[in-house]
């Protein structure tokens, strides 16, 4: 590690006096950027906190409705075939729905893939 050295009136500085500066003078910009960099990113998060809680909210209802197509689903099933017959029924065509995103999803995937090489 290089020390510091006392100059002498009238003498130049030293190159250790030099890197020394120059080392305290990174270390005092390096911490600015941080502090910067930590300030932008804080002020974005506190942008964005209401957005994403809305955004959530958004999915929840999202998801009750669906489930509520659902149940609307076996009613109606329901009252044209027994209640185990509907539940089995509302299965299956729940079961394609995934069967058919899911393979759509992989299509795509797989598609995306060969045409990034």
């Amino acid at each position: 590690m290089l020390k510091r050295t006392e100059t002498v009136k009238g003498e130049p500085e030293g190159i250790g006096d030099l890197v020394h500066r120059l080392v305290e003078d990174a270390k005092a910009y390096a911490r600015a950027e941080v502090g910067y960099l930590k300030a932008i990113g804080t002020e974005k998060a506190n942008a964005l906190k209401a957005p994403v809680i809305l955004g959530l909210l958004a999915i929840l209802f999202a998801h009750a409705a669906f489930l509520v197509l659902i149940a609307t689903i076996f009613v109606g099933l329901a009252s044209l075939m027994s209640d185990a017959l509907a539940g089995v029924v509302t299965l299956v065509i729940c079961l394609a729905a995934a069967g058919g995103l899911g393979y759509l999803a992989y299509a795509k995937a797989t598609k995306g893939l060969e045409d990034a090489k």
